[in-house]
Protein backbone atom coordinates (compact mmCIF):
# COMPACT_ATOMS: atom_id res chain seq x y z
CA UNK A 1 0.00 0.00 0.00
CA UNK A 2 1.21 3.93 -0.52
CA UNK A 3 1.12 6.91 1.85
CA UNK A 4 1.18 10.11 0.26
CA UNK A 5 4.29 11.98 1.89
CA UNK A 6 4.05 16.04 2.49
CA UNK A 7 7.47 17.85 1.43
CA UNK A 8 8.51 20.17 3.53
CA UNK A 9 10.31 23.63 2.54
CA UNK A 10 13.63 21.99 1.58
CA UNK A 11 11.79 19.07 -0.52
CA UNK A 12 12.57 16.81 2.14
CA UNK A 13 11.59 13.84 2.17
CA UNK A 14 12.80 13.11 -1.91
CA UNK A 15 9.83 11.30 -2.67
CA UNK A 16 6.00 12.21 -3.27
CA UNK A 17 4.48 8.62 -1.78
CA UNK A 18 6.05 5.45 0.54
CA UNK A 19 5.38 2.16 0.01
CA UNK A 20 4.70 0.08 3.21
CA UNK A 21 4.29 -3.51 3.77
CA UNK A 22 0.70 -4.43 4.53
CA UNK A 23 -1.73 -7.24 5.38
CA UNK A 24 -5.14 -7.10 4.14
CA UNK A 25 -7.59 -7.53 7.08
CA UNK A 26 -10.65 -7.12 5.52
CA UNK A 27 -13.37 -4.35 4.60
CA UNK A 28 -11.06 -1.81 2.88
CA UNK A 29 -8.29 -2.18 5.80
CA UNK A 30 -4.71 -2.96 6.20
CA UNK A 31 -2.19 -3.47 8.91
CA UNK A 32 0.63 -2.30 8.76
CA UNK A 33 3.92 -5.04 8.89
CA UNK A 34 6.78 -2.90 7.58
CA UNK A 35 8.33 -0.06 9.73
CA UNK A 36 7.37 3.27 7.59
CA UNK A 37 10.49 5.07 7.10
CA UNK A 38 9.65 8.85 5.61
CA UNK A 39 5.59 8.70 6.93
CA UNK A 40 4.70 10.38 10.42
CA UNK A 41 2.28 9.27 12.39
CA UNK A 42 2.07 5.48 11.47
CA UNK A 43 3.67 2.66 12.58
CA UNK A 44 3.73 -1.53 12.74
CA UNK A 45 0.14 -2.95 13.62
CA UNK A 46 -1.43 -0.11 12.84
CA UNK A 47 -4.60 -0.81 11.16
CA UNK A 48 -5.45 1.81 8.11
CA UNK A 49 -8.30 2.17 5.76
CA UNK A 50 -6.99 2.02 1.85
CA UNK A 51 -8.68 3.04 -1.14
CA UNK A 52 -7.98 2.98 -4.84
CA UNK A 53 -7.67 6.44 -7.28
CA UNK A 54 -9.17 6.62 -10.18
CA UNK A 55 -6.69 5.58 -13.11
CA UNK A 56 -4.52 4.09 -10.26
CA UNK A 57 -4.02 0.27 -9.28
CA UNK A 58 -2.59 0.92 -6.27
CA UNK A 59 -3.64 1.17 -2.97
CA UNK A 60 -3.34 4.17 -0.74
CA UNK A 61 -4.00 5.04 2.94
CA UNK A 62 -6.86 7.01 3.58
CA UNK A 63 -6.94 7.01 7.32
CA UNK A 64 -5.84 5.27 10.27
CA UNK A 65 -8.43 3.14 11.72
CA UNK A 66 -6.23 1.82 15.35
CA UNK A 67 -3.31 2.71 16.32
CA UNK A 68 -1.15 -0.41 17.50
CA UNK A 69 0.59 0.92 20.55
CA UNK A 70 4.05 0.66 18.22
CA UNK A 71 6.41 3.71 18.31
CA UNK A 72 9.26 4.26 15.44
CA UNK A 73 12.59 6.86 15.09
CA UNK A 74 14.74 7.47 12.31
CA UNK A 75 18.02 7.46 13.31
CA UNK A 76 20.75 8.35 10.88
CA UNK A 77 24.69 7.95 11.71
CA UNK A 78 27.09 10.57 11.43
CA UNK A 79 29.23 7.96 9.99
CA UNK A 80 27.07 6.32 7.06
CA UNK A 81 29.13 3.55 7.38
CA UNK A 82 27.64 2.46 11.09
CA UNK A 83 24.86 1.89 9.52
CA UNK A 84 24.19 -2.21 10.37
CA UNK A 85 26.33 -1.58 13.62
CA UNK A 86 23.96 1.32 14.78
CA UNK A 87 20.47 -1.00 13.95
CA UNK A 88 21.81 -3.55 16.49
CA UNK A 89 21.64 -1.56 19.43
CA UNK A 90 18.12 -0.81 19.15
CA UNK A 91 17.50 -4.84 18.57
CA UNK A 92 19.85 -5.57 21.88
CA UNK A 93 16.94 -3.24 23.53
CA UNK A 94 14.17 -5.61 21.97
CA UNK A 95 13.29 -3.37 18.86
CA UNK A 96 13.01 -3.94 15.53
CA UNK A 97 15.29 -2.09 13.41
CA UNK A 98 17.47 -1.75 9.79
CA UNK A 99 19.56 0.12 7.90
CA UNK A 100 17.74 1.57 4.72
CA UNK A 101 18.99 2.77 1.05
CA UNK A 102 18.54 6.48 2.41
CA UNK A 103 21.53 6.63 4.91
CA UNK A 104 19.20 5.94 7.95
CA UNK A 105 17.76 3.26 10.52
CA UNK A 106 14.65 2.75 10.28
CA UNK A 107 13.40 1.55 14.23
CA UNK A 108 10.18 0.00 15.17
CA UNK A 109 9.59 0.18 19.04
CA UNK A 110 6.81 -2.65 20.24
CA UNK A 111 4.67 -1.63 23.43
CA UNK A 112 6.42 -4.20 25.13
CA UNK A 113 9.61 -2.18 25.17
CA UNK A 114 10.15 0.14 28.05
CA UNK A 115 10.09 3.93 26.03
CA UNK A 116 12.45 5.38 28.83
CA UNK A 117 15.08 3.57 27.78
CA UNK A 118 14.95 3.50 23.93
CA UNK A 119 14.77 7.04 24.03
CA UNK A 120 17.73 7.44 26.69
CA UNK A 121 19.49 5.45 23.98
CA UNK A 122 18.36 7.61 21.19
CA UNK A 123 19.24 11.09 23.20
CA UNK A 124 22.95 9.45 24.11
CA UNK A 125 24.07 8.98 21.24
CA UNK A 126 22.50 12.25 19.53
CA UNK A 127 24.32 14.48 22.46
CA UNK A 128 28.00 11.93 21.82
CA UNK A 129 27.51 13.20 18.15
CA UNK A 130 26.98 9.65 16.93
CA UNK A 131 23.36 10.42 15.14
CA UNK A 132 20.71 12.70 14.51
CA UNK A 133 17.78 11.00 15.09
CA UNK A 134 13.34 12.11 15.42
CA UNK A 135 10.48 10.44 15.75
CA UNK A 136 7.61 9.10 13.34
CA UNK A 137 5.66 8.17 15.72
CA UNK A 138 6.36 9.21 19.34
CA UNK A 139 6.05 7.02 22.14
CA UNK A 140 2.60 6.61 25.00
Amino acid sequence: MYVALERDESGYPPFEAEEIDATEVGRGRFRIEGIPVFVVGMARGDVVRVKRRRGDDRLWVTAIVSNSGHWTSRVVPVDRTALDRVARQFVALGCDAHATPFGMVAVDVPASVPAAAVMQVLRQGQDAGAWHYDLGVVPA
